[in-house]
């Protein structure tokens, strides 16, 4: 991992652009941006996806994490659009590379006033502030486990409408999806709602996505409510038993995110999250699966220059609990990182362990992540 950060330093270190214009002219503007995370990972034995070998001892591994191709454009004052074109973890073991090149996201927002915006196409549920932060900008390497509590491979995005807006330091996102990545294996076929409430005090965050720290940059306090909702789902994450079991789900969430610059250029980032998740199964006989968990994390800017960046240190605890009637099971996640910001979010490398500890049955998955990130 040392090598490879010796490696990469030249591209990492190297000035950030901002994202190229494509085209500028009467009928209107088209810019693009490519993203690039490769992580270097040494894994617990028992890490690998379900259906993978079996291994015999830890596994290390080099991926492409995320790769991105962002489209932005502004087809008129009021009409804006969005694609995000990838393909994840190429290469991965621990993590199971996306089949090709796929459609992230793909929609259009229209303007009405800012109180009142409109979004359709494929984009993200407006669910949980750190789903809703980009992945090239989170706090640590990588989100926590809680936000993966809820169902499905793609389960941060989806086809459907939004109507959201501003007003002052409120800002709401109500939305209907069609639960497209339900549609090719599930026999239902029924609509996905969800809805977001969140305030700001100090500075206002009003546009679509998040960052999980603003590098002592802007004094952020934000707090928000969601639910997430869909009669006769299947989650093809649930233990292997129950993956074809039509059931009716419901999770709710509260979460909170604090960004503080101090004096002498020090900041403290804190970030917290709480989820509830329920899965009312629809064949007789079946208990009602019971998934909670809860994380919060910080992190601390340091004030010094060491070149041309600067370091942030990391810290999170996370508890995850599941009930199904008389079986139960917990775990707690305890992770320590840094992070040198050679030119923001958009040129920088993330170190970052994780100790996980399980109940009842323990197992060999504990976590070193390298990330390089580049966007240009």
């Amino acid at each position: 991992m040392l090598a490879l950060t010796a490696v990469a330093s030249t591209s990492i270190l190297a000035p950030a652009l901002a994202a190229v214009p494509l085209y500028d002219g009467p009928k209107g503007k088209l810019d693009a941006e490519i993203r690039l995370m490769f992580w270097g990972v040494l894994d617990g034995r028992d890490s690998v996806p379900a259906g993978s070998t079996a291994q015999n001892e830890h596994v290390n591994d080099f991926l492409l994490r995320r790769g991105r191709i962002v489209l932005r454009g502004q087809a008129s004052e009021k009409l804006s659009i969005y694609a995000q074109f990838g393909q994840d973890n190429v290469g991965g073991k621990v993590l199971a590379e996306d089949a090709g090149i796929r459609v992230k996201d793909l929609s259009m927002n229209y303007r009405f006033a800012e109180a009142f915006q409109g979004t359709a196409g494929q984009f993200k549920v407006p669910f949980l502030r750190q789903n809703l932060e980009s992945g090239f900008n989170q706090l640590f390497v990588d989100r926590a486990a809680t936000p993966s509590l809820r169902p499905a491979k793609e389960g941060s995005r989806d086809l459907g409408l939004m109507a959201w807006g501003n007003a002052g330091g409120l800002q709401y996102r109500a939305a209907i999806f069609d639960g497209a990545d339900q549609e090719t294996k599930n026999p239902n076929s029924s609509t996905r709602g969800a809805a977001r409430v969140s305030y700001n005090w100090f500075t206002n965050e009003t546009t679509p996505g998040y960052t999980g720290t603003w590098i002592g940059e802007k004094k952020v306090l934000q707090v928000g409510v969601q639910i997430d909702a869909q009669n006769g789902r299947l989650d093809p994450k649930d233990d292997a038993a129950f993956v074809l079991q039509s059931r009716d789900y419901r999770a709710r969430a509260i979460d909170v995110f604090y960004d503080q610059p101090l004096e002498s250029r020090w900041a403290l980032t804190f970030e917290g999250s709480w989820l509830d998740r329920r899965d009312n199964y629809r064949a007789a006989g079946l208990d009602t699966r019971l998934l909670s968990g809860y994380y919060a994390q910080a992190g601390v800017l340091l004030p010094w220059e060491i070149g041309a960046g600067r370091l942030q240190a990391e810290i999170r605890y996370e508890a995850l609990d599941a009930d199904r009637g008389p079986a139960s099971g917990s775990s707690v996640n305890r992770s320590v990182g840094v992070t040198y910001f050679a030119k923001g979010h958009d040129r920088k490398i993330q170190l970052d362990y994780t100790k996980k500890t399980e109940s009842p049955t323990g197992l060999d998955n504990d976590e070193l992540r390298l990330s390089l990130v580049t966007v240009f």
